[in-house]
């Protein structure tokens, strides 16, 4: 393990990682910020988080490889919506999260590659999200979707989305803990050098020259010299970093973050709060029947007239 890692580490190991992923697309453009976005005190009170270090690596969809296509916003998407109780034991589709990203977004047509997150996340709210097995990924923008997928997917809306505010730290954490975010960030081409151990390296990012936006999903956090990192979950396949995982600085991410908010929050249907089950119905008093006491007297009376007469 230890000449693993050095070999990672090497100049052509380097080389050759940059001259592969520096092939994926990166098109998550800049878009529009909507103040309605901004109203994340609706879903819950921040809380400080003590933990130094959490990850939902064992709780999120695999990690896959998005292939040639500008297809991240659908595969983040799926990595967020997959991580929660509507998708148990399923998961979302990856090409109808982008697919529909690309409806919703602010541009016009459908006939070019990559989306908004915030087009994604309209799409969710307006028409859900179908299952893989009726639009699976094949790597191919004009990849074939079954019939009945819209219904398959109005099954799954969502409430609503909310931007977390990237200054807002235990907000962030708080949110990790019930469920993954989203957020794009403006990519470096040091970027397509992260090395084994997932660790992007923040002066040489800040020296490289910005290639394009990318979406991936945030999932956790740790201290590295006592620095706060967060994690994310890439959509490049496990060749990529750390097993297909990355950490970004907490001021790079603030930083590197498209449009300068914050990553986006998912509000499920099945995190709604249930009403409290009804008390059971007390049993109802019998009400006193006044005829059996008017039969009961005439009883009584003639019971005593019989025994007045012996």
């Amino acid at each position: 393990m230890k000449y693993l890692n050095i070999l990672s580490g090497s100049w052509i190991a380097q080389k050759a990682r940059a001259k592969y992923f520096g092939r994926c697309k990166l098109n998550v453009p800049d878009a529009p910020v909507d103040s309605r976005d901004w109203i994340t005190s609706r879903i819950w009170r921040a809380r400080e988080v003590d933990l130094k270090e959490f990850s939902r690596r064992d709780l999120t969809p695999r990690v896959k490889n998005q292939g040639s296509i500008g297809s991240c916003v659908g595969h983040s998407g799926r990595v967020v919506y997959g991580s929660t109780e509507e998708f148990k034991d399923k998961e979302p589709s990856a090409m109808w999260i982008y697919k529909k990203g690309q409806l919703y977004d602010p541009w016009p047509g459908e006939d070019y590659s990559g989306t908004t997150i915030r087009g994604a996340c309209k799409g969710l709210v307006k028409e859900g999200c179908c299952e893989e097995k009726y639009w699976p990924d094949l790597r191919k923008e004009g990849a074939p979707m079954s019939p009945e997928a819209p219904e398959n997917a109005l099954k799954y809306k969502i409430n609503g989305y909310y931007v977390i505010p990237k200054g807002d730290t235990d907000r962030i954490k708080s949110a990790l803990l019930k469920e993954p975010l989203w957020t794009s960030i403006k990519v470096r081409r040091h970027f397509f050098q992260t090395d084994s151990t997932g660790v992007v390296d923040s002066d040489k990012f800040l020296s490289s020259e910005v290639v394009g936006g990318h979406a991936v999903s945030m999932i956790g956090w740790k201290e590295i010299d006592g620095k706060l990192y967060w994690e994310f979950q890439n959509s490049w396949g496990r060749w990529f970093g750390n097993k297909g995982y990355f950490f970004m600085e907490d001021s790079l991410y603030r930083d590197a973050i498209i449009n300068a908010v914050g990553p986006y929050y998912l509000d499920v249907k099945s995190e709604e709060k249930k009403p409290d089950p009804k008390p059971d119905p007390k049993p109802e008093k019998k009400k006193f029947n006044k005829k059996y006491l008017i039969i009961a007297a005439g009883v009584a009376i003639a019971i005593w007239a019989v025994l007045e007469i012996l």
